[in-house]
């Protein structure tokens, strides 16, 4: 006889997956009761996992749980490179951030000073079940902020602190731990070497390029855009040739962007967030990672009003965080150095903001589902390039998207970053 009765939102959960969750609720204390599964979030919300609530009740106690799952159709699968982005994932919550905190606790840094990640509670990476389960950060009054909402600069320095104190840890790691450091980087999977290499995806960049410089009326707008998807591989390989054995490269967070953090509230103010996932975490450069997430999550006005000034927070407090291991900035990553990195990487993160652009700035209705894709590999690149067309948008959705990009193509220009 089953312990627990599980109802609700069970479409696409598996045997093994409804295991895990059952082993991880006897080890918080339950035997027996209701579990009731939730969807959460809609379509756009999140392109690569299914995600949904476990909520236990039993003798009037409450406990709540996140799921991510992978999708089970091996042509999907095969497509979205789906076991490469739960094995980083996974990989990231079951070993690198537990070392992390790790060493937060080891030198004594206040949770003021710290990053906070989410509980993982535990992990099935077994094909095609893959499953993590994570503490649900609603119950800690922790929510999404909406993702056609520009952040504000306040918010920005929030979200940069982190990504610095995440950096100054994974240099930590490098400096005092590197065989441990090098055994985690040769674990996660650099996912964008993977999709260059594929042809299916090289075709929708392409298609994504063309309809993007298709919406622009100038022809400055256009000739920005050429190249800047289609010859991805190109620039890709250029930051490959020059990662090469650096000493400034981090374990990244690598999909830095509205969706994929939640942020506290109070009165109304935005005072703590939390980064959530981390499917496309990889070794790369800082700039990287400061530069997707200023593309992908600021307007033109507030990134070359505040852009300079962002960067100089930001490398304070890599500096301050790195002190708490005993570390300086001047050595691990100079201010000069950072500078050159944010101009070698712009190409390709820029490349990466329009890929962005043109799929989030659909609301719900329009969004991309690749999880609902059906047919053969080639069918469903077909499918994807279709629905990418901005034709097939209403005209308010066209003028965001526009503007959108003309304006990260004019703070690129303004900025010196192109």
């Amino acid at each position: 006889m089953a312990l627990f009765k599980f109802e609700g939102d069970l479409e696409s959960l598996s045997e093994p997956q409804l295991k895990l969750v059952e082993s991880v609720l006897q080890k918080h204390g339950f035997k027996e009761g209701k579990v009731t599964v939730e969807p959460v979030g809609k379509k756009g919300d999140n392109y690569a996992a299914n995600v949904k609530r476990f909520i236990h009740e039993s003798d009037g106690d409450t406990f709540k749980m996140i799921g991510k799952s992978a999708p089970a159709a091996e042509i999907l699968r095969k497509l979205m490179k789906t076991a490469v982005l739960f094995n980083n994932e996974i990989i990231m919550y079951q070993e690198v951030i537990p070392k992390l905190n790790n060493l937060q606790d080891v030198a004594g840094i206040p949770d003021s000073e710290r990053i906070r990640f989410p509980v993982c509670y535990g992990v099935l990476n077994e094909e095609p079940n893959e499953l993590i389960l994570l503490e649900d950060l609603s119950e800690s009054n922790f929510e999404m902020l909406n993702r056609f909402v520009p952040l504000s600069n306040e918010i920005v320095r929030l979200v940069l602190k982190d990504l610095a104190i995440f950096h100054s840890l994974s240099y930590a790691l490098k400096e005092f731990q590197p065989e441990t450091y090098k055994n985690f980087v040769g674990k996660i999977i650099n996912m964008w070497a993977l999709l260059e290499e594929d042809v299916e995806t090289q075709m929708f960049f392409e298609a994504t390029e063309n309809n993007l410089k298709a919406l622009m009326d100038s022809e400055k707008y256009k000739k920005i855009i050429t190249g800047s998807l289609s010859q991805t591989k190109t620039h890709v390989k250029k930051i490959y040739n020059y990662e090469k054995n650096s000493k400034y490269s981090v374990i990244q967070q690598g999909d830095c962007w509205s969706n994929n953090i939640m942020f506290k509230l109070e009165k109304g103010k935005v005072i703590e967030n939390v980064m959530i996932d981390y499917q496309l975490s990889k070794e790369s450069n800082p700039a990287a990672d400061l530069l997707y997430f200023i593309f992908n999550c600021t307007d033109h006005g507030t990134r070359v009003k505040h852009y300079h000034e962002w960067i100089d927070y930001y490398h304070e407090m890599l500096d301050f965080s790195l002190a708490n291991h005993g570390l300086k900035s001047n050595r691990i990553l100079p201010r000069d150095q950072l500078d050159a990195d944010l101009r070698r990487y712009s190409r390709a993160t820029f490349g990466f903001g329009l890929l962005h652009s043109s799929m989030v700035v659909r609301e719900s209705k329009d969004a991309l589902d690749f999880k609902a894709l059906e047919g053969t590999k080639e069918e469903m690149t077909d499918i994807a390039m279709a629905q990418i067309k901005a034709q097939n948008l209403d005209g308010s959705t066209v003028m965001a998207l526009k503007h959108r990009i003309m304006g990260l193509v004019d703070s690129c220009l303004e900025l010196g970053l192109l």
